[in-house]
């Protein structure tokens, strides 16, 4: 990964040089051009495959193209940097030709095999699509071995028309809460071998062997948390995105809700440890990943997925559109209609009603109990 991570500098050098000192912009296709050369100059580069240094420099295209997307819309930019090798670890190729994929015949294993990497042999859960339809191959060195990630192009099954539209809150007691009164409970995160692992590699000398498999460990170990709470957050958004023809949910900025409240020398802040501990809450549910997944899913399903105002979403009565005073417990209580409702699942109505202007074709909240694959989920109803 050495090569890669040099190629990637010296390229990110070219482009900055050009514009400093003529104000030139090179492109992707300009330095690919000139990647021909460096393959016939250099040994290293001559006995990998020529794709992977496009790779790299596909990468760093993707760099300045989200750089200047951030800057015209006025978000923080975030110029590209230059990386140490310790930060490549994914080579990329882009269109890999026929031949770099081979099955066997059963369809049980498959060799991977680019022209300066070793082989690669993977087991298979499923057959392959044929080799005509793969796309995009990336080869990721973990502590815990290689993953090898393929991209085909295949057809999209449509799904069924649904009529059913549902309101989403997020919270920290209950993770997800649907208008229909379904509650999947929030995530608990054991951090006690994490943060053990943590400790351990603190108490190691840098640079020396101990604390490399100690960082390694730790790699391990956060990779496997984050694995599972994104196979869990996949199971629920599909299971959403099936069932239902309209989403709606809140359009949370997480980065400000989860901000330090410690102020400054001259201004501290107060109950600093209690907002430490609720932002430690909130990031452990993964708001942002279950919206992106929602977002991207419903797209290809051909889905409506909207996004509303998240104030007042917990506060106003669903039924009367009253505002009562936030109370302490988990019940809304209204004072004017006197309807009684969880509070979350008060919000996800009030948040179905902001984005539809009703619950859905003329008909009421789905009841509780009704939709059976929720319920496998790990849903409750109330």
């Amino acid at each position: 990964m050495r090569e890669c991570a040099t190629l990637y500098n010296a390229a990110l050098q070219e482009r900055r040089d050009a514009w400093m000192m003529g104000g030139l912009t090179v492109t992707y296709i300009d330095q690919c051009k000139s990647l021909m050369g460096v393959h016939r100059e250099l040994p290293e580069w001559a006995e990998l495959d020529t794709q992977i240094g496009r790779g790299v420099l596909r990468r760093l295209d993707r760099a300045f193209n989200g750089f200047f997307r951030r800057s015209k819309r006025g978000g923080r930019p975030g110029f590209p940097r230059f990386k140490p090798a310790s930060r490549f670890r994914t080579p990329e190729i882009a269109e890999p030709r026929p031949g770099m994929v081979k099955t066997q015949p059963d369809g049980r294993k498959a060799r991977v095999k680019v022209k300066g990497l070793p082989v690669i042999e993977m087991r298979l859960r499923k057959p392959l699509p044929p080799s005509t339809d793969l796309k995009s191959l990336r080869i990721t060195a973990r502590p815990n071995g290689l993953t090898v990630d393929l991209g085909y192009a295949v057809e999209r099954e449509p799904l069924s028309e649904s009529g059913r539209r549902v309101g989403i809150d997020l919270g920290v007691n209950n993770r997800i809460a649907l208008s229909g009164g379904e509650m999947i409970e929030g995530r608990q995160f054991d951090r006690s071998r994490e943060t053990s692992l943590r400790r351990y590699v603190s108490r190691k000398r840098r640079g020396g062997n101990r604390r490399r498999k100690a960082v390694a460990a730790l790699s391990r170990e956060t990779r496997r948390n984050a694995v599972r709470n994104r196979n869990e957050c996949h199971r629920i958004t599909t299971e959403i995105v099936r069932e239902y023809g309209g989403i709606a949910m809140e359009r949370l900025v997480v980065r400000n809700m989860t901000r330090t409240a410690r102020g400054t020398i001259e201004e501290p802040g107060v109950n600093v440890a209690a907002k430490s501990g609720l932002n430690r809450d909130i990031l452990n549910q993964t708001w942002g990943l279950i919206r992106r997944q929602l977002r991207y899913k419903a797209a290809w399903a051909g889905r409506e997925f909207v996004e509303v105002d998240p104030r007042y979403t917990s506060k106003v009565c669903h039924a009367c559109g009253n505002r009562t005073p936030q109370s302490e417990h988990r019940t809304h209580r209204c004072g004017v209609c006197g309807v009684v409702e969880d509070r979350d699942t008060n919000a996800a109505i009030n948040v179905l009603l902001r984005a539809f202007g009703s619950t859905g074709e003329g008909m009421p909240p789905a009841p509780s109990g009704e939709n059976d694959s929720l319920g496998a989920l790990g849903y409750t109803s109330i």
